[in-house]
């Protein structure tokens, strides 16, 4: 996204799951609460298969659209929209019939029975207890440091894209782990009026063991942070909540305020 309006959260993030049909019964329609991620299909419990598919979201129908994951024969991923490939699925989330689609679909790849929910847009199913902690909400959003990851590439001798952290910002020009000095306190964007409350760094699961842009490239990252950065341990990235609401752009610059 260039530009896009940030409420409580990004539009749609996290606003649906699949859920494994067995643990259904957990979620409760008209009083959600925090659910772990366990009880989901997701990068989670299901890196790897997801990394097979190569997925576009239109915001304004909700349309989710999946293709397989192809690559060139340098094995360089070759995104959707440069290929005629037919997808493999495309349905509307915002329809019963869309999401009962979309439910076949995963319950069939996956092997189980899993249901794609939803309870409405004030509630995101969380990888973090950290907004609920924080606010009592689970809305929050996640922000990566470009320069860590950079940093945590060259110790590895391997190339990381910030994605795989699965970010909802990036930002750079900051020292590589200074993300982690923004605990506790505001970003505001000098563009707009936007204003995050920065409440916690990001523990790292095995989520991010598989490159979403190449799942044959398996690292075991908790455990290589652990390892190189010690002083930091599994934590990579910050979860911040939206404290006033605007406009974000590409290219804005933050502040940071005690």
């Amino acid at each position: 996204m260039e530009t896009v309006i940030i409420d409580k959260s990004f539009p749609f993030d996290r606003q649906y799951a699949l859920i494994k049909s067995n643990k259904r019964s957990l979620l409760k329609d008209k009083e959600p609460e925090w659910l772990h991620k366990e009880n989901f299909l997701c990068a989670f419990t299901a890196n790897a298969l997801l990394a097979n598919f190569d997925a576009h979201f239109k915001d304004d129908e909700a349309e989710l659209t999946l293709w397989k994951r192809i690559y060139d024969d340098k094995h360089v991923f070759m995104p959707s929209d440069t290929r005629a490939a037919e997808p493999l699925l495309s349905a509307k989330l915002g329809t019963v019939s869309g999401r009962a689609k979309v439910s076949d679909f995963f319950s069939n790849a996956c092997g189980e029975g899993v249901e794609l929910v939803t309870v409405g847009k004030d509630f995101q199913f969380g990888n973090t207890r950290s907004g609920v902690k924080a606010r009592g909400n689970t809305r929050t959003c996640h922000i990566v440091n470009a320069a860590t990851v950079r940093q945590v590439s060259e110790k590895l001798g391997v190339q990381l894209d910030p994605l795989r952290f699965r970010p909802n910002i990036i930002v750079d020009g900051l020292e590589p782990w200074a993300e982690f000095d923004a605990v506790g306190k505001h970003l505001v964007s000098s563009e707009s009026d936007v204003l995050f409350d920065v409440v916690s760094r990001t523990v790292r699961c095995d989520g991010i063991s598989v490159d979403p842009l190449d799942p044959k490239t398996i690292l075991d990252l908790p455990s290589l942070l652990n390892q190189h950065f010690p002083e930091h341990g599994p934590y990579l990235g910050v979860y911040a909540v939206v404290d006033q609401p605007g406009i974000l752009s590409t290219g804005d610059t933050f502040n940071i305020k005690c």
